[in-house]
């Protein structure tokens, strides 16, 4: 694929940075397990570390094919269900819901590396908040309302509010970046393409921020759902 020789990879520090927020938020997942399943601990740490390794090889896998990041891009995503909606997840949604909120605000660093990325020519424009990607708004959100948690219960009203913005904002960027990646399925023609799965580390934007937030929101429903309005 010809794009994949054009990519310009991200400077040094903010490559730096966005490993540091996919340690953090792996760090905040593991946290919550420990709160939820102290038991489970461990198992949870060690299978963190092979999907880490086996998510960062991603790459070597997909190779210079079109649709086989497609197919990365879906196996992380239905894993990222399949375990909000598992055992673990249920113990996860008994969680107090500033944490379940506070869990996602990595995405507001997350959004900075981005920001970073669209000037240095990494990503295209529509990939962040000057383009169409305003999911700051959610890591904004999810710090405040993490902070407001912290002093007392949040309400429940506030947690639905950023559930319904939070996973709208996730579903709409994840609409961008399939519509900007170079496969067939590319509808954003600008340039650069969005080519980071094809390379090392930033397959991990897919395998941890993006289906990590998707879990999050999986969990944060079912903890919204189940629980008595009272």
């Amino acid at each position: 694929m010809h794009a994949l020789n054009d990519f310009v990879y991200p400077a040094p520090l903010s490559t730096a940075a966005f490993v540091a927020v996919v340690a953090g938020t792996v760090a905040l997942a593991l946290y919550g397990v420990r709160r939820a399943a102290p038991e489970r601990t461990r198992r949870a740490a060690l299978a963190a570390a092979l999907w880490l390794a086996l998510t960062a090889a991603a790459p070597l896998v997909i190779g210079r094919a079109e649709m086989a990041v497609m197919g990365f891009f879906a196996l992380c995503n239905l894993s990222a269900i399949g375990l909000a909606l598992s055992p673990m997840g249920r113990r996860l949604s008994a969680l107090p819901l500033a944490a379940l909120v506070g869990f996602h605000a990595f995405r507001l660093p997350l959004e900075l590396v981005l920001h970073a990325w669209v000037s240095g020519g990494t990503l295209p424009e529509q990939m962040t908040w000057s383009g169409q990607n305003p999911d700051i708004v959610t890591g904004l959100l999810a710090l405040v309302l993490g902070l407001v948690g912290l002093r007392r219960p949040l309400p429940r009203a506030a947690a639905w509010l950023f559930a319904v913005i939070g996973l709208g904002l996730l579903l709409n960027v994840m609409r961008v970046a399939v519509g900007s990646a170079p496969t067939p399925l590319r509808v954003f023609m600008n340039d650069p393409p969005v080519m980071l799965p094809w390379f090392f580390p930033f397959s991990w934007i897919v395998s941890i921020c993006v289906a990590g937030a998707l879990a999050g929101h999986i969990v944060l429903l079912r903890a919204l759902l189940r629980r008595p309005s009272t």
